[in-house]
């Protein structure tokens, strides 16, 4: 049980130092001018707004969904114990379905306007810090989201009726 946790805090770890460090380096790039790509911008044509801002919701949308997985394996312990009726983990689950669902949410919006920037406004450049083939990511997310709430909820009625049960007894 402890090796399982370890590789679960490694994972995490890995998976916010590399959200993070890709939110870092975009920022570079966008922002400041940075050259962090392969692709290098032709001199003098900058990143438009419509990119930067773009980003900033992609960022956005990108945080969000490592703190969800952080609610989750904040109460990991609860779930490995096999306690599924404690009230903590049921809205443990129901805080981040909630939470998956805004960062997928967030982020198939911004995947959307990001379509409509590169085919209708011809916005070209820049587009390499976007990750534009990132919709199934968030259509998961979405799907991860109301999954969590479903079972949370089941888990609330499964509590309900173990309550009753111990009161008739």
């Amino acid at each position: 049980m402890k090796t399982r946790r370890i590789i679960i805090t490694v994972l995490f770890i890995s998976l916010a130092i590399f959200n993070i460090g890709d939110i870092i380096l975009c920022t570079l790039g966008l922002f400041f001018n940075q050259d962090v790509s392969s692709a290098m911008l032709p001199s003098g044509i900058g990143v438009s707004l419509n990119i930067k801002v773009l980003f900033i919701f992609k960022a956005i949308a990108l945080l969000i969904f490592v703190s969800a997985v952080f609610i989750l394996i904040k109460k990991l312990r609860l779930l490995i114990t096999g306690d599924f009726f404690n009230l903590e983990l049921i809205n443990c689950f129901l805080k981040s379905g909630r939470v998956f669902l805004i960062s997928g949410i967030l982020g198939f919006i911004t995947s959307i306007f990001e379509v409509i920037n590169f085919v209708i406004l011809k916005d070209y450049h820049g587009q390499d810090y976007l990750y534009i083939d990132s919709k199934p990511l968030y259509i998961l997310l979405m799907i991860l989201g109301l999954f969590l709430i479903i079972f949370s909820k089941a888990l609330n009625k499964g509590r309900e009726i173990q309550q009753e049960n111990n009161l008739t007894i």
